[in-house]
């Protein structure tokens, strides 16, 4: 059975969120992600079988339960275990292409308490001239770039206070895996978004 988090395939859970309950056909789908129309429709299967997605009409689908998806993603995903790099000076963004996700994308989107990490998904082959390489849970400096696995986690990235700032879902679904992250700040975010009210111990990654 495909693991529809995994590679490529959480391209459509991504899309699904996006797109909570609303009416999406394969082709959208398809052309949305770049995924092929085969791996699509497996995809569709397992979440339809897990009662997450309807079917209104044979191509075409619904993600009813958004919430139920998030959690099964949270439970699917360790983004402390992520290839990252890290910088002593914050002035390496200004070169770099890049979107904020945990503690800064949180006082981004949600107007959480400003924190002097900055934490950034980066794209893949990233040269890495000058910097720290690790585990992003190691938090070797206060500028951590993630290397992202699929060019897809820009996919719905908003720009506010002029930052890149990654989609709700992603940053709620990264700070809810993360580990350890202070529950105060991913709950601003779940309640601004609607999201699944979750707790934590409070502190930093899970290393």
């Amino acid at each position: 059975m495909v693991d529809v988090f995994s590679g490529k395939s959480g391209r459509v859970v991504m899309y699904l969120l996006l797109n909570s309950r609303k009416q999406v056909s394969q082709k959208q789908i398809v052309e949305a992600t770049g995924l092929s129309k085969g791996l699509v429709s497996r995809i569709v299967s397992v979440l339809s079988a897990k009662g997450l997605v309807k079917r209104p009409y044979r191509t075409r689908f619904v993600l009813e339960y958004p919430g139920k998806l998030l959690l099964d993603w949270i439970g699917n995903r360790n983004l402390a275990l992520k290839k990252a790099f890290f910088a002593k000076d914050g002035r390496v963004l200004e070169k770099i292409p890049h979107a904020h996700t945990l503690l800064s994308g949180a006082w981004l989107d949600s107007g959480y308490l400003k924190s002097d990490f900055r934490t950034v998904y980066v794209k893949p082959g990233l040269k890495a001239g000058g910097l720290v390489e690790g585990k992003a849970g190691e938090l070797k400096s206060k500028i951590v770039l993630i290397e992202a696995d699929d060019d897809f986690v820009f996919y719905g990235k908003r720009k506010l206070k002029g930052e890149n700032v990654v989609n709700p879902f992603l940053l709620y679904v990264d700070m809810a895996s993360f580990g350890g992250l202070a529950s105060s700040a991913l709950g601003e975010v779940a309640e601004k978004h609607g999201f699944p009210k979750l707790s934590f111990n409070s502190g930093w990654g899970n290393g």
